[in-house]
């Protein structure tokens, strides 16, 4: 299983070679992730691509507030729980 990091890295990697799989990211991220690992995303988790350009760069804050436990197993890489499932 990879963790949240290396599905990320795995997911520009192949956007930045392959302009069908980055445009279909873009378009439904959902179905793009979900394929490409074979994972399920439970309903009700929202999943977002943005692209940079030169004129909008995005920052991603992590949450507000004290993570619980699992949170932070999750964020360290330990654990997808929660946010995918495997098929």
């Amino acid at each position: 299983m990879k963790t949240p990091e290396e599905m990320r890295d795995h997911l520009i990697a192949k956007a930045s070679t392959d302009e069908a799989f980055r445009e279909k990211l873009l378009s439904d991220p959902r179905t793009s992730i979900e394929a490409e690992f074979s994972i399920t995303i439970p309903e009700g988790v929202s999943v977002q691509v943005h692209e940079n350009s030169a004129q909008t760069v995005h920052l991603l804050l992590p949450l507000a507030g004290k993570l619980s436990e699992k949170e932070l197993n999750v964020a360290a890489g330990g654990s997808t729980s929660g946010w995918c499932t495997y098929r």
